[in-house]
């Protein structure tokens, strides 16, 4: 019965305060995003993901986000650019449908996945993770945007969601070292490390103008407390392939362990027990 009962509660608080299906809170998200709330936190997270996209080079690139809306990878130097959405959509680059948790991609085939809050709005988070580390090459980069819980942004969203029923609001609490943790699983190593947008969430302009010296202190000092951080990992797993043994020329050497075993059992004996001998 105690079993049943907390059961019944988790179902419960995951229905209202659980991450929403990707493709019915997509537009919704996009919208949101596109608000001026949202849009200060996109031109803070461009800043810093334009300043990363510069050094890192390739051949393919693939956008996933959760803002239909957004082209994030414009200062990169890599020539073919594309984006995957759950749904079809509108977009200043080469776009196509694919579900994030299984991304129609052949392995070890893109340089540069950037996930864009994808994490944080997917109800699979390790899944989606597993599935751009598949489609990453050898050496490739993974940027990952993702909202930190610690952070003033973070508590006001776990304020706001208990009043609001919003799919902003509705997110994982994917702590950075959590998200590192997975990384080191998939043979990542983090090579770049950083948290912005220290401001407190608001829709005021003005307000938000006068809290600039939060955003220009805690990105001096490097503090911790970022609404945003973004993660840039390089993929060290070697691509291994498989050579086929050469055994031609070595025939003579089948059964080699067990004759040398025989040998020594036989050590001092008569040579003919070690030949057919015809009569």
């Amino acid at each position: 019965m105690p079993n049943r009962f907390i059961t019944g509660v988790r179902r419960q608080w995951r229905k209202r305060f659980g991450v929403l299906p990707l493709r019915s809170a997509l537009r919704p998200l996009s919208e949101w995003f596109a608000s001026p709330l949202g849009q200060l936190l996109v031109d803070n997270e461009q800043a810093c993901i334009d300043n990363e996209l510069r050094d890192l080079f390739g051949y393919h690139l693939l956008q996933l986000s959760v803002a239909q809306h957004l082209d994030l990878t414009q200062a990169s130097r890599i020539s073919h650019r594309f984006a995957l959405y759950p749904q079809a959509s509108e977009q200043p680059i080469v776009t196509g449908v694919a579900d994030f948790t299984h991304l129609p991609l052949p392995a070890n085939s893109i340089d540069l996945v950037l996930l864009h809050h994808v994490l944080d709005y997917s109800q699979k988070p390790h899944q989606v993770l597993r599935e751009a580390a598949s489609a990453l090459i050898s050496q490739g980069h993974l940027v990952v945007i993702g909202f930190n819980p610690w952070s003033l942004f973070g508590a006001w969203r776990w304020l706001v969601r208990f009043f609001s029923h919003a799919p902003q609001w509705r997110h994982q609490s994917l702590r950075l070292g959590r998200v590192l943790d997975w990384l080191a699983i998939l043979d990542f190593e983090p090579i770049v490390v950083k948290q912005s947008f220290y401001c407190p969430p608001c829709h005021k302009p003005g307000i938000t103008k006068y809290l600039q010296w939060m955003e220009r202190w805690g990105k001096r000092l490097g503090l911790p407390g970022g609404g945003f951080y973004l993660i840039v990992a390089r993929k060290d797993s070697l691509a291994v392939t498989p050579l086929k043994p050469q055994w031609q020329g070595y025939a003579g050497l089948r059964g080699w362990g067990v004759t040398k075993i025989l040998g020594r059992a036989t050590r001092g004996k008569q040579p003919q027990a070690q030949y057919n001998v015809k009569k």
